[in-house]
Formats: structure tokens, sequence, C-alpha cells
């Protein structure tokens, strides 16, 4: 309260002064002030955490095969299961292949799988089976 009527006072005096009026104070005793200082925040910090990061993985491409087909490459033929052609009199390897379903992956794997007999492509271009399953490259 004694702060707030310090300050009334003075801005009583300084506006009476401005305007050219005498200037009257009234009498009272000095004022004082405290002042204190702000305390010091407290700063909390996080506890540290593990961050797990994955190693890298390494993806290989294998280059493709004669055909230039997914089929046509190693670990694909590979992986495919081993058939035990046994075709008729007078029916080529692909004709049975054909006959039974298979796909014309399954008798490019084959042919890979027999060693890529050349009796296999009727037009001696490198692939196999076109008689019976047309061009697929």
């Amino acid at each position: 309260m004694r702060t707030l009527w310090t300050v009334a006072s003075l801005a009583a005096v300084l506006a009476a002064s401005a305007c050219g009026l005498p200037r009257t104070v009234p009498a009272q005793a000095p004022a004082t002030a405290t002042v204190t200082a702000p305390s010091t925040p407290t700063v909390t910090v996080a506890p540290p955490q593990t961050v797990v990061v994955p190693p890298p993985q390494t993806v290989y491409v294998a280059p493709k095969g004669p055909a230039g087909q997914w089929y046509a490459q190693p670990g694909w033929i590979n992986a495919q299961p081993w058939i035990t052609i046994t075709p008729a009199a007078g029916q080529t390897p692909c004709q049975w292949l054909y006959a039974r379903g298979y796909s014309y992956a399954q008798a490019y794997a084959a042919w890979a799988q027999n060693g890529y007999p050349a009796s296999w492509s009727a037009t001696n271009d490198g692939y196999p089976c076109q008689k019976s399953y047309g061009r697929q490259h």
C-alpha cells in the first residue's frame, strides 16, 4: 500500500510541474523499496534414451538371364522342383510339358535343369519350347 501511495504522490508532483503549478509535496517518510531477485529456475533434463538402429540390408540383384525374363534367373531356376520328363514316342519334351499344364517358366526351368539341350529349341535361337508355348521373349 505504501508503494502505491508513493507512486501516486510522485505522479501528482510530476503532473503539477509539467503544468506549471506550484509544487507541493506532502510531508511523509522517505519511501523504501525491497527488491528480490527471481529464483534460479530448475532445469529438468530427460534421462538419455537408447535408440536402436537396424543394420543396413544388402539387396542382391541377379543379372538377367539369356531370355531377359524373371524366370531365367539362376536363383529362381535352382529353386524349382525337378521335373522328370517322360515324353511318349514322337513327342518332344516341350509338348509333354505343355500337355501336362506346365507354364512356360516351368518349362524354361526344366530346360535349364537339363543342361539347355539344343533340341528343345526348334528355331535354334536359344529359347526353348516356342512351338508349344509360342514366342515368350
